[in-house]
């Protein structure tokens, strides 16, 4: 089984959100890892500013349908793949979807490999995509964060 792993960055298109923020991402993420349990899909979503910054991780055809899914999301405007490749490995094992939201400056300012994504979170690099996504499966599997934030 080759195992496959896309990240990509997007625009929030306020205009198209239909709930308050925090009423918007529990209803995704609910419908997220939903629909991820049933494909094997797991990953991690990051919230910050106008941006979020997704990784997916799972078998190819899996997880490139995931993306075309995201790809027509009505609330999400100029996606950006900023990963495409095979990987030997998933960074978010266990997690049908950890999400973190970075909009307080709270994490990143705490940790300096999370600064990328406050100060340019439309021009995120490959390797400070990795760095941050590591950052948080590093926690994960040391038990650093809880469920509040695990939410899976």
């Amino acid at each position: 089984m080759e195992l496959y792993r896309a990240c990509y960055r997007s625009k929030i298109k306020w205009d198209n959100m239909r709930l308050p923020l925090p009423d918007e991402i529990d209803r995704t993420l609910l419908r997220i890892r939903r629909i991820n349990r049933k494909a094997g899909v797991t990953g991690a979503l990051l919230l910050v500013d106008q941006h979020i910054v997704q990784v997916l991780e799972g078998q190819t055809g899996q997880v490139l349908d995931t993306v075309y899914c995201v790809m027509n999301d009505p609330r999400l405007e100029s996606i950006e793949g900023i990963i495409h490749e095979p990987v030997d490995f998933r960074l978010f094992p266990n997690s049908l979807m950890f999400f973190r939201d970075l909009t307080d400056g709270v994490a990143a300012s705490s940790y300096p490999v999370l600064r990328p994504l406050l100060d340019h979170p439309g021009d995120v690099t490959r390797d400070e995509a990795y760095l941050a996504f590591s950052h948080f499966a590093a926690e994960l599997q040391a038990g650093r964060l809880t469920n509040d934030m695990l939410m899976i």
